[in-house]
C-alpha cells in the first residue's frame, strides 16, 4: 500500500507527455456578429504529467507517451505549482497575441504595448541593485521590447560589464536607469528571470473563448487562424478540416513547441487532413502517414501555405 502511493508522490526528474486531444475551434472561440466558414480547425494539446514513478514506468511500457528530462523544459527551482500558474498565464497570452494578429491582419487598428515583468533577481547580480519583482522593462536603449527572448540577446550582444539604459514601470510610475551585466555561467546576463507580456489596449473586436481545462502558450497560431477566417469569412482549407500548434508571438512570429508527436497523433484521431507545425519541430514528426505535415515560421506563411497546398496521398508529408 504504502509503496503504490510512493510511486505516485515521489518526485523524479522527468515529464511525461501523454495522448492529447483535439479541441474543434469552430465551438471554442466566439467572435461576435461572424460565424466560422466550413470546415474545422483544432488546436492540439498533450497530457502533461509531473515526474513520478508510475507515470515514468507506464510511459516505458505503453505507446502514445514520451519522457522528458525536466531541466530541459523548466528552471531547476521551478515548482509544479509555479509551472502550472505559469501554463494559465501563457494560455492568456496565447489568446490575446492571436486576436493580436489576427484582427491586425483583417485590417482592424489594434494598439498594443510589449514588456518584460521581472519575476525574481539573483542575489548579488546587477539586476538585484536594478530591478523589484513586478517592475516592467518597456525599452532597453530607447528600443521597444517586441520579442521573449530579447532580454537576453541584448545583455549577450555586448562582454560582461556593459551598460544598457532601461526604461521600466514601477507600481505605474515611469523609470529610467542604467543596468550593467556580469560573467554568469559563462555569458554576460543582467541576473534576472520573468515573462514576456504584450498587452492589447484597443482591439476592436472582443473575442470570446470556451474551451476546456488546457493551459499553455502553443495553441495560439491555431487561435489566430480561427479567428482570421471568422472574421473574414474566408474558407482558408477549402473545405479540409486543419489541426496544428505552435507559440504565436504578437508580430506574427511561429515559435517551437513541446511534445509535437502526441499531437499530430490528436489531429489523426479527428481526421484532420492538414497539420501545421513550427519549422522548428518539423524534423521530429515529418515522416507521419496519414496527414499533409506543413512546417511554418510565421502567421503570414501559415495562411499562403494553406491557399496553395494540395492535398493528394495522405500518406505524404508536405516538403
Amino acid at each position: 500500500m504504502l509503496l503504490g502511493g510512493a510511486l505516485f508522490l515521489i518526485p523524479i526528474p522527468y515529464f511525461i507527455f501523454g495522448p492529447g486531444a483535439a479541441v474543434d475551434l469552430n465551438r471554442a472561440i466566439i467572435v461576435p456578429h461572424h460565424s466560422p466558414p466550413p470546415s474545422h480547425f483544432y488546436l492540439t494539446d498533450v497530457d502533461l504529467l509531473p515526474g513520478r514513478p508510475a507515470f515514468y514506468i507506464a510511459a516505458k511500457m505503453l505507446p502514445g507517451f514520451e519522457i522528458v528530462r525536466r531541466r530541459d523544459l523548466v528552471p531547476p527551482n521551478m515548482s509544479d505549482r509555479d509551472l502550472d500558474n505559469e501554463l494559465v498565464d501563457a494560455m492568456g497570452q496565447s489568446q490575446t497575441n492571436a486576436q493580436i494578429v489576427a484582427e491586425r491582419a483583417a485590417g482592424l487598428p489594434v494598439k498594443v504595448s510589449s514588456s518584460f515583468v521581472v519575476i525574481r533577481t539573483l542575489p548579488r547580480s546587477p539586476a538585484a541593485r536594478c530591478f523589484q519583482a513586478g517592475d516592467k522593462i518597456v525599452k532597453v536603449n530607447g528600443h521597444s521590447l517586441h520579442d521573449p527572448g530579447q532580454i537576453s540577446a541584448v545583455a549577450a550582444s555586448k562582454p560582461p560589464g556593459a551598460s544598457f539604459t532601461m526604461t521600466l514601470l514601477r507600481k505605474r510610475q515611469s523609470r529610467v536607469i542604467v543596468c550593467s551585466t556580469f560573467r554568469y555561467k559563462g555569458k554576460a546576463r543582467f541576473g534576472l528571470t520573468g515573462t514576456f507580456q504584450t498587452e492589447a489596449y484597443s482591439l476592436p473586436i472582443h473575442v470570446q473563448y470556451q474551451l476546456p481545462k488546457i493551459n499553455g502558450s502553443s495553441a495560439g497560431l491555431m487561435f489566430a487562424l480561427q479567428i482570421y477566417r471568422t472574421i473574414e469569412g474566408i474558407d482558408l482549407s477549402s473545405g479540409r478540416d486543419v489541426a496544428g500548434t505552435g507559440v504565436l508571438n504578437a508580430e506574427g512570429k511561429v515559435l517551437p513547441i513541446e511534445g509535437a508527436r502526441e499531437k499530430v497523433r490528436a489531429a489523426i484521431k479527428v481526421h484532420a487532413v492538414i497539420f501545421l507545425v513550427p519549422m522548428q519541430n518539423y524534423a521530429d514528426i515529418r515522416s507521419t502517414r496519414g496527414i499533409t505535415i506543413i512546417p511554418v515560421t510565421s502567421f503570414r506563411e501559415a495562411l499562403r501555405s494553406l491557399r496553395r497546398s494540395t492535398v493528394g496521398s495522405t500518406d505524404q508529408s508536405y516538403i
